[in-house]
């Protein structure tokens, strides 16, 4: 257990201890947010010994529910959160999960009753993940954790061929085979050894009569409240601001409470993916006190390392490198920071959504017509690094899609890598992914919004973002997944928010009095890295490196090695083109297994 809670220390800088029972143990590391008196560090005890408590997160109405407790004659020893949380439990059980806004997720256990309840989050913001064998179940935030028990590290080959199409894997598969991700809104009830695990919440899916004035005024309303109740700490606190619409959304209400609000923003030296610009210049209009940081091709170099070590399954989602160093940088100033995360998945801000719009729009005259264009540009490079590449990786995405149903669309465009690469690199070790949105007819793009709600977001997007932030013991709120905001969001209709201008039409109408023109009109554009550039730098090392070699790659029995014989030999090549993102899949892989399987060097 001692080791297992000192391996989640930098999630819990300020605290940590356990509690051991005959049966069962709680481990918990502390980062002090409300209430920093070290009487409400975790695991939390009543006196008696009988409950206690391990959570993770914030409750930002617990001022309102504790009031709620004392008026029911609760006394209360502290002024956190947790004892709220704790509390409650004991006096609803599982009906304290329908009360909670926040994001979390806890165990709680009655010793008397022998019942354990372990609860996830609705939106999934915070991880929860639980291994399960014959002899034990073990939970934890991180997967690192559960390596410090003997567990079977048997690796799950579906999760395998996930990793290496999207470049994370999607719940409930984690890497290993014996464990799994809490899915959001769900929990786990083990009372006298027999388990039960369910959903407590689903988003609502009913459509709303609001006029779009309408909307636009609970919009306002709304994330104006779940801004001000993220702002609540008793220690420092900032926000990040991208210079995009969602983050610049959120500064700009956050500073209307807070005047001395920090902002903090993460630029390149590569002209193609700065934006710090945007950031500075909705900064200075706001009013807030602003750390821009410039990253290049030495910082990538200098902080590879320890950014790998970071990563507790296969996660190679190329922008978490920027997120890692711009917690980096954010922890400096403050250890809580507000972020714009989710407003994509809610107002149809990707590419893709406008991408599916469109496809639904084009005359049979239009698709020929991009056909062409596509297949006239098969042999032109592909790119995320330049207008043209991109231009042109967009393009043949899109006519691939043009044919397919809206289930597969959607499928293939969740996709990073390529089948036919992942086959060729997997051989024996490749299985076709199953498409889990086969039977959703996806007649409205509201449908594609929530499947992204479900995939990316949680899978992808919070991973990242908790991940990278925690490595660095810094919390971020997210206002946009307040979920009374995300069922409002969701319950209103599609040509609120896409039309053929773009996405997140009504966000851009609703706030667009606190926004300069250049921000309301910019058009959308991931958070990436130069990821070819700076990698080009490294990459020969890499792959000539002990990782890579052919003897190593059999032990593990992964990898077809003719397949990278060809990636080492042609990495370099003008027409390699987005398999970049393959060869940073791979690197994020083995630089995994290499500490998690050692002997697999020394056999």
């Amino acid at each position: 257990m001692d080791e297992a809670v000192k391996s989640l220390h930098h999630r819990g800088p300020d605290g940590s201890g356990y509690k051991i029972y005959s049966n069962c143990a709680f481990g918990h590391t502390r980062l002090s947010i409300l209430d920093i008196d070290e009487r409400s560090n975790q695991p939390f005890c009543s006196e008696d010994g009988r409950y206690t408590l391990v959570f993770n997160g914030e409750i930002y109405n617990y001022q309102v529910l504790r009031n709620r407790l004392i008026e029911e004659g609760i006394q209360f020893r502290t002024s956190s959160d947790t004892e709220v949380l704790f509390q409650l439990l004991i006096q609803k059980g599982e009906e304290a999960l329908h009360l909670l806004d926040g994001f979390f997720a806890f165990a709680f256990y009655d010793a008397l009753e022998n019942d354990m309840l372990i609860g996830r989050d609705r939106l999934g913001i915070k991880p929860l993940i639980v291994y399960e064998d014959a002899k034990s179940l073990i939970f934890s935030s991180e997967l690192a954790s559960l390596y410090t028990f003997e567990i079977d590290k048997t690796l799950d080959q579906e999760a395998l061929n996930a990793y290496f199409a999207f470049t994370y894997i999607p719940a409930p598969k984690t890497i290993l085979k014996y464990a799994r991700k809490l899915l959001p809104g769900s929990l786990i009830r083990i009372k006298n050894e027999t388990l039960v695990e369910r959903n407590y919440y689903k988003p609502s899916a009913q459509l709303s009569a609001l006029t779009y004035e309408e909307s636009k005024s609970k919009i306002r309303a709304g994330l104006t409240a779940s801004v001000h109740n993220r702002l609540v700490s008793d220690v420092a606190l900032g926000s990040f601001l991208s210079g995009g619409l969602d983050s610049s959304i959120i500064a700009a209400l956050a500073i209307q409470n807070k005047p001395d609000l920090k902002t903090f923003s993460i630029g390149f030296d590569h002209p193609f993916f700065d934006e710090s610009k945007y950031a500075i210049e909705l900064a200075k209009h706001i009013g807030s006190q602003h750390f821009d940081f410039k990253l290049n091709q030495e910082d990538f170099s200098e902080n590879f390392t320890s950014f790998l070590d970071t990563i507790d399954e296969p996660f190679a989602d190329s922008s978490a490198f920027a997120m890692y160093m711009l917690s980096i940088k954010t922890k400096e100033h403050v250890t809580v920071a507000l972020s714009g995360d989710g407003a994509d998945e809610l107002a149809g801000g990707y590419r893709k959504h406008f991408a599916e719009f469109q496809t639904r729009q084009f005359s049979t005259i239009k698709k020929i017509g991009l056909k062409i264009a596509a297949s006239l540009g098969r042999s032109l490079p592909v790119s995320r690094s330049g207008k043209w590449g991109d231009l042109n990786r967009k393009l043949q995405k899109l006519a691939r899609g043009l044919n397919h149903s809206p289930a597969t669309r959607y499928w293939n465009w969740c996709q990073f890598i390529p089948s036919d690469d992942r086959q060729k690199l997997l051989g024996k070790s490749y299985l076709k992914l199953v498409n889990p949105f086969t039977h959703h007819k996806f007649d409205g793009l509201n449908e594609v919004l929530k499947a992204d709600q479900e995939m990316v977001l949680p899978n992808d997007m919070l991973k990242k973002v908790d991940l990278m932030s925690m490595s660095q013991g810094l919390e971020v709120r997210t206002p946009f997944l307040a979920h009374d905001f995300v069922e409002l969001m969701n319950s209103l209709p599609e040509t609120y928010k896409l039309n053929k201008e773009g996405g997140k039409r009504i966000l851009r109408d609703s706030f667009g009095d606190l926004l300069p023109r250049s921000i309301l009109d910019r058009s959308k554009k991931g958070f990436e890295i130069p990821i070819k550039e700076w990698l080009n730098h490294e990459l020969e090392n890499l792959l000539n490196g002990p990782l890579f070699e052919k003897e190593y790659i059999q032990k593990q029995g992964l990898f077809e090695t003719d397949y990278l014989d060809l990636i080492k030999a042609k990495w370099n090549d003008s027409d390699f083109g987005d398999r970049i993102y393959l060869v940073w899949a791979l690197i994020v892989f083995q630089s995994w297994y290499s500490r998690y399987y050692p002997s697999a060097k020394n056999d």
